[in-house]
């Protein structure tokens, strides 16, 4: 037996490179069993979620469950309870439109969200109505005001709503700050939906937990599937952005592009008989950092209470009635799976329903009063 006195220095070299080589791929391995184990079935499974659609860039896969904030996509690919394409006699829908703080990312499941606590309150206000009521969660994450536009005229519509709530403004001022190239159809910041394009080095869990960790490429960090934003936006690394310092405030074809999404939705909503309704949305106010993200949500909030002036239309001021605080707010604008949370919420959107008699007037003019198309 060699004494390691005898062994060349190029061999104890090759053995020295063998054993971190070695040692490399364990660690490899250890990593990668582990984040997938961490990840399991809780985890968000973003690519079995959602689809790629050729006019809203990607959709909720219908009949599909998101085990890790416990949604269901019913067979429309709607967080809720199964529905029927043609509605029932007698019955009002009201469609919901808006990004995640519709969808309900804080909500616990499907029934505690804003749109099926609003229909329990609602239901038990017209409990002696002649009509009854059918409220559908239409949000979906990271959707701006066109994505929610394309989606109504081109799907909800089937669905015969007689009102519609579109609770829009954080998700367009996402696609307006971080970026300098704005194009009003937001093409500068959305792709078709699918992974991202990842650096060699990202494949690697060890490099992308050494390196990568703020990265929305990075497939090994918190789990490793990717996540909704960097299947969505390009470049992928847009999540990093907005937390830089974007520009100072909103530039005009910004604002422009944002109230004619409005106005579109508006009237596609009366072209259809539909009574339009729209919201303001609350956000962290980050003066002390520069102001950049609230300024950005006021001012769109702005141009939404503008616009329901102009065009006559019913507007929840839900910014003023639950503004943004640390006991009923999880993050910077989503609401907790609480009474004074989502609950509250629930309840400003349906007494801004009822006080505005919006479902009487929705009734009134409710062709033959019957479940038909129109």
């Amino acid at each position: 037996m060699k004494r390691l006195s005898d062994i060349s220095l190029s061999r104890k070299l090759a053995f020295s490179c063998a054993a971190v080589v070695l040692a490399w791929v364990l660690v490899e391995i250890e990593l990668l069993v582990w984040g997938w184990v961490a990840s399991g079935e809780s985890g968000p499974q973003f690519p079995l979620l959602y689809q790629a659609h050729p006019y809203r860039a990607y959709a909720p896969v219908p009949n599909r469950v998101d085990r890790a904030r416990e949604a269901r996509f019913n067979s429309f690919g709607l967080r809720g309870p199964e529905i029927a394409l043609q509605k029932p006699p007698n019955t009002i829908r009201v469609v919901c439109l808006g990004g995640s703080t519709t969808f309900g990312n804080s909500a616990s499941s499907n029934t505690r969200t804003y749109p099926a606590r609003m229909e329990r309150l609602l239901r038990e206000h017209y409990r002696e109505a002649p009509f009854r009521i059918e409220v559908i969660n239409a949000g979906v994450g990271f959707y701006s005001s066109l994505e929610s536009l394309i989606d109504f005229e081109t799907r909800l519509l089937d669905l015969s709503p007689g009102v519609a709530v579109v609770h829009h403004g954080i998700n367009d001022g996402w696609f307006m700050l971080p970026r300098g190239d704005f194009r009003s159809d937001y093409s500068h910041a959305r792709r078709t939906f699918g992974p991202p394009t990842r650096k060699w080095w990202l494949y690697s869990p060890l490099l992308s937990r050494l390196f990568g960790r703020q990265l929305g490429t990075n497939l090994y960090v918190p789990n490793p599937n990717p996540s909704l934003v960097s299947m969505i936006f390009t470049p992928p690394d847009i999540a990093d952005r907005v937390n830089r310092r974007p520009r100072s405030q909103l530039e005009p074809p910004m604002v422009a592009a944002f109230e004619r999404n409005l106005r579109n939705f508006i009237s596609v909503a009366r072209a259809n008989g539909i009574i339009p309704v729209l919201s303001t949305q609350s956000f962290i106010d980050d003066t002390s950092a520069g102001g950049h993200w609230i300024g950005a949500v006021r001012r769109l909030n702005a141009v939404t209470l503008d616009v329901a002036v102009r065009e006559s239309v019913d507007a929840i001021d839900f910014a003023r009635f639950l503004p943004w605080n640390p006991d009923d707010y999880d993050d910077v604008c989503h609401l907790k799976d609480t009474p004074g949370g989502l609950g509250r919420q629930a309840e400003i959107f349906a007494r801004g329903l009822i006080e505005g008699r919006v479902l009487e007037r929705a009734w009134e003019q409710q062709p033959a009063r019957s479940g038909k198309k129109r």
